[in-house]
């Protein structure tokens, strides 16, 4: 496994764990809107990161064409920290 590869798998592994942390955190805010949507908007950025990320990795690994649009989102071009 090379250095981007396993660059990849640290950012899942952040992302998986500020699910839970983040999760936890929307739990206790529920009566806050503005805490909870950016808590929200958050969790979703980073998923939709990381999934784009593995996505066109995937593609790599297959020898597809690297993809621009992934799931109707566009691909970011960096690895998630």
């Amino acid at each position: 496994m090379d250095k981007p590869d396993r660059d990849l798998l640290a950012g899942l592994a952040r992302v998986n764990t500020e699910i839970g942390k983040v999760t936890i955190d929307l739990l206790t805010l529920q009566t806050s809107n503005e805490h909870y949507a950016a808590g929200l908007r958050r969790l979703g950025r980073d998923l939709v990161k990381i999934g784009a990320a593995l996505a066109r990795r995937a593609s790599e690994l297959d020898g597809q064409e690297e993809p621009t649009d992934l799931f109707g989102i566009e691909a970011p071009r960096e690895t998630p920290p």
